[in-house]
C-alpha cells in the first residue's frame, strides 16, 4: 500500500497534469468558437453559390471537363484529412477508419487507388499500416486559407482533364452543428450536377430556362460562365472540407480534455481520501504507541 508520502506525490503530479488539460481545454474551445464563426460565415457563400450552379444547370445540358461522368471508372483518387496533433479523442481514429475501409472496398472492386494524406497522424497511420501514400501534407493548420484549398484543388482538376483519374474524393469529418460531427465521403470530382426536381420546378425547360420558373437570359453564355465558375466552386468545397475538418478536431479536442479534467479531479479527490486515512492511521499508531510506552514506565 502507498505511504502517505507518495500519495501526496501523486496528488501534486495529477494537479498539475489537470492544469494542463484544462488550459489546453480553454484554447480549444476559443479555437473552436472561431473556426465555428468561419465556417458559419462561409455557409451562406456557399448556399448561394450551389443556387447558381443549378440556375446554371436547369437550363439545359452543358458540357464542361469537370462535368465528365466516365462511362468506366478504373482510377480514383482519394484525399484524406486528419490532425497534425493528437489528443483529441476518436476524432483521427474515425476519419482514418473511414477512409481504410473506402479504399479496401475500392480495391477490391478492381479499381486502382492513389491516396493523399493531410496531416501527421494519417501519415503516421498508413505508414504502419503499409498503405501506400503517394502525397504527404503537413502544412495545414488550424486556419486553413483559401489559397492553400485552391492550390490543391487546382491540382485534382488538371490531373481529372488529363484523364489520371475518373473520380476524386475527399474522406473528411464533416460539421453539422457543435454537437454533431460526421466522418464523411465527399465526390469532388466529376462535380454531379443537380437532379431534376419536379416539386420545386427545376429542370430543364423547353424554353432553356428552369422549369416552372422565369425564363433567364444569361450574359455572358451560361457556358462562359461554367468554365469560371465550375473550377472556383471546386476550390470552395475544398476549402469548405477543410474549414469543417478544423472545427470539428477543435471541438474533439475540447471535448477529450474536458473528460480528462473531469478525471484528474476525481483522481485527486481519491488519493486525497487514501492521503487523509494514512495521515490519520498514521497519527492514530503515534497515540497509540506513546500511551503504550507511558504505560510501560508506570
Amino acid at each position: 500500500m502507498a505511504s502517505a508520502k507518495d500519495l501526496k506525490k501523486k496528488i501534486q503530479s495529477i494537479s498539475n497534469t489537470k492544469k494542463i488539460t484544462r488550459t489546453m481545454e480553454m484554447v480549444s474551445a476559443a479555437k473552436a468558437k472561431q473556426t465555428q464563426g468561419r465556417v458559419e460565415a462561409n455557409t451562406p457563400y456557399s448556399r448561394k453559390l450551389a443556387e447558381l450552379l443549378d440556375g446554371l444547370c436547369a437550363g439545359g445540358k452543358l458540357e464542361h471537363p469537370l462535368l465528365e461522368q466516365r462511362d468506366k471508372v478504373e482510377n480514383v483518387a482519394v484525399l484524406v484529412i486528419s490532425a497534425n496533433r493528437g489528443l483529441c479523442g476518436g476524432y483521427n481514429t474515425n476519419v482514418l477508419n473511414r477512409a481504410e475501409k473506402w479504399i479496401l472496398a475500392e480495391r477490391e472492386a478492381g479499381r486502382g487507388v492513389e491516396t493523399s494524406v493531410i496531416g501527421k497522424k494519417g501519415i503516421a497511420r498508413f505508414k504502419f499500416r503499409k498503405v501506400d501514400v503517394a502525397t504527404k501534407y503537413t502544412n495545414f493548420d488550424d486556419r486553413p486559407t483559401f489559397q492553400q484549398a485552391d492550390a490543391l484543388a487546382q491540382a485534382y482538376m488538371e490531373r481529372f482533364r488529363k484523364g489520371e483519374f475518373d473520380q476524386v474524393w475527399v474522406v473528411s469529418m464533416r460539421y453539422h452543428s457543435a454537437a454533431t460531427q460526421k466522418p464523411e465521403i465527399t465526390q469532388l470530382l466529376p462535380i454531379i450536377p443537380p437532379a431534376p426536381d419536379p416539386a420545386k420546378g427545376t429542370g430543364p425547360s423547353e424554353g432553356g430556362g428552369a422549369a416552372g420558373g422565369a425564363d433567364f437570359i444569361f450574359e455572358p453564355s451560361p457556358e462562359e460562365i461554367l468554365r469560371t465558375l465550375l473550377p472556383f466552386a471546386v476550390s470552395q468545397l475544398v476549402y469548405r472540407l477543410l474549414l469543417e475538418a478544423a472545427v470539428s478536431e477543435q471541438i474533439a479536442r475540447r471535448l477529450a480534455m474536458k473528460l480528462a479534467t473531469d478525471n484528474a479531479s476525481e483522481l485527486i479527490k481519491l488519493y486525497t481520501r487514501r492521503y487523509n486515512r494514512q495521515r490519520q492511521a498514521g497519527i492514530t499508531q503515534q497515540i497509540m504507541e506513546i500511551v503504550a510506552g507511558a504505560d510501560a514506565l508506570r
